[in-house]
């Protein structure tokens, strides 16, 4: 293989004896190659300082520096090292030939040369030597374009970290924007009215007057509870979405206690809504996790359950299974079930089919307790008539130092 100048290659002939060192330039130089000619090793080494050739035919025994010598001097220098060296010796010895090696040669000439042998083993090495430097050229292309693409990775994360925080920011805002506005309206009434009666006890209080901003204040003091216990409902789920850790205490509990005291607080809202609870468990399943967040998990897809699955009544299910070291668990209802389009978003905050009736934050916060607490994953699917959310979680969670903090599922 040529190189742009037309030249096979250039190499440097490093020889002390005239005859033989004009007996390979002639050789080289008939096939095609770039020849430089050094006599001895201190010249040798110069020239390759002022140019590297792409390969050095390097005599052993050479006066003053010998071959062995200029070789270590070669691959002691970082710009140098990588010339490949092949030496031009008589020496038969196995020992010598080790030492060849050890100084950093990747080849024996052995004398009389032979043209046949010379062209070929110069050419196989000049062809090895650039098939290396082209693959580490390849190398650190790929390198520098992986590193680019961490980059731009890491870039496109943050980017969508700001656009989630901006969407998170946005429906906080939203929901909140009711109950704090109602109590804004409550709190500026009872101002007028508390206005107006000290405007009658002035000229004279009537038993009417103090009737009427009694009731008033009645209302008011109603919607502004109302509103208050709904922003702190508020509160409590954002920090549920932020998968708040600092009621989380890991310890070791049996599920079906867990199972049993949690189903068993919401038996009588299932019996006003019409919806049977079946329960099914593996017998002996012990965990070592966060109950509270388990709990939460159940309680969040409860409700989400009978606002969209079975709200005109039906049938709920969990199933718990173990195997190996995991838990998977089940969670069912045979309700209306959740069309194609809408399935891929039921865990994005404050997305929600029922406006007025649910904040959308139910699923999103199973989806983060699941991931970033339990330390497992959580999948949604639908038949189309009924929908299953299958969780499936280590038996003994991971330490939650170790978690990621919250992220959830990527937004819109």
């Amino acid at each position: 293989m040529m190189d742009r100048t037309g030249s096979m290659g250039e190499v440097l002939v490093v020889e002390d004896t005239p005859a033989s060192l004009k007996l390979l330039g002639d050789l080289l130089s008939g096939a095609g190659y770039t020849v430089r000619q050094a006599p001895d090793g201190e010249l040798a080494l110069w020239s390759v300082q002022a140019r590297a050739p792409e390969l050095i035919l390097l005599d052993v025994r050479m006066p003053g520096i010998d071959g062995f010598e200029v070789c270590r001097s070669l691959k002691a220098n970082p710009a140098l090292c990588d010339i490949p060296v092949i030496f031009l010796s008589a020496m038969s010895d196995a020992n010598d030939k080790v030492r060849g090696f050890a100084a950093g040669a990747i080849d024996f000439i052995g004398k009389p040369y032979q043209a046949e042998e010379v062209l070929a083993r110069t050419a196989a090495h000049l062809k090895l030597a650039r098939s290396q430097r082209a693959l580490a050229q390849a190398n650190a292309d790929l390198n520098a374009a992986m590193a680019q693409l961490h980059s731009t990775r890491d870039e496109l994360r943050r980017a969508e970290r700001l656009a989630s925080l901006g969407a998170m920011v946005a429906g906080i805002a939203h929901e909140l924007n009711t109950p704090i506005g109602n109590c804004i309206m409550a709190s500026t009434a009872l101002d007028a009215r508390v206005a107006a009666l000290n405007g009658a006890v002035s000229g004279g209080l009537r038993r009417s007057d103090l009737d009427l901003f009694l009731s008033d204040a009645a209302v008011a003091s109603g919607l502004l509870q109302r509103n208050l216990a709904t922003s702190a409902r508020l509160v409590d789920l954002f920090k549920q979405v932020a998968a708040d850790q600092s009621g989380a205490v890991r310890r070791r509990f049996a599920l079906a206690d867990l199972l049993g005291q949690t189903l068993e607080t919401q038996r009588t809202r299932l019996v006003a809504a019409g919806v049977r609870l079946e329960v099914k468990q593996a017998p002996a399943i012990v965990l070592e996790s966060y109950p509270l967040a388990l709990e939460q998990v159940l309680l969040q897809w409860l409700d989400n359950a009978l606002v969209h699955g079975v709200s005109d009544g039906g049938c709920l299910r969990v199933e718990a299974d173990m195997d190996a070291d995991h838990l998977t668990l089940t969670l069912s209802d045979d309700g209306k079930g959740i069309a194609a389009p809408v399935l891929g978003r039921v865990f994005e905050p404050f997305f929600t089919t029922r406006m007025g009736r649910s904040t959308g934050l139910g699923l999103y916060i199973v989806h983060n307790l699941v991931t970033n607490v339990l330390g497992g994953t959580v999948h949604a699917s639908s038949n189309g008539s009924g929908t299953c959310l299958t969780v499936r979680c280590p038996c003994s969670a991971p330490d939650l130092i170790s978690v990621p903090p919250s992220s959830g599922p990527p937004l819109p």
